[in-house]
């Protein structure tokens, strides 16, 4: 009985731990970043500053799940949010609001919160760039999301294949 007792604490053990592990694994790191006046012109810039809000590490994904910006200087934007070789998402900040009664309705600057329920996906290396279009005073810009599991950059070299160039060669240490 007492070794029934401690075979069932044991297994009770690894299982949570197994459970601990494959739901961080499952769910990810949550990640926060923040930015202040984003798009914010310098004295005799023409255009505006783009900033880096983060950089996913190597070997993960960064799932970008909420943005929030923050308008105080009523910005036209729109806000755009990229990685090194394209556009991901774009935010208005200038906003439609239907008023009942109106069919019009007017526009209105926001502080604006957009929420990805799945998540648009930044992959290992690249930044998460912020840059606001027609900007002059700026916004402040807020990022949340999680950081999964993700693909390594680094090449793996099997020893024994073609190569394109002399400096292809492998080192003396195989690699």
């Amino acid at each position: 009985m007492q070794t029934r007792l401690i075979v069932a604490g044991l297994l009770l053990l690894v299982t949570a731990g197994w459970y601990e592990a494959t739901s961080a694994a499952t769910l990810g790191e949550p990640v926060s970043a923040f930015a202040a006046n984003v798009g914010q012109r310098e004295s005799g810039a023409e255009t505006p500053l783009a900033v880096t809000l983060f950089v996913v590490p190597d070997g993960r994904t960064f799932l970008l799940t909420d943005v929030l910006v923050a308008n105080h200087s009523e910005e036209v934007g729109p806000l755009y949010l990229s990685d090194s070789k394209s556009t991901r998402c774009s935010i208005a900040l200038l906003q439609m609001i239907l008023l009942p009664g109106n069919p019009a309705g007017f526009s209105s600057f926001l502080n604006v919160q957009s929420t990805f329920s799945t998540g648009i996906p930044f992959g290992p290396g690249e930044p998460v760039i912020a840059t606001l279009a027609s900007g002059s005073r700026g916004v402040d810009v807020t990022i949340t999301g999680r950081l999964v599991s993700g693909p390594r950059l680094r090449a793996i070299r099997l020893p024994g294949g073609a190569r394109n160039t002399e400096d292809d060669a492998p080192s003396a240490d195989g690699r």
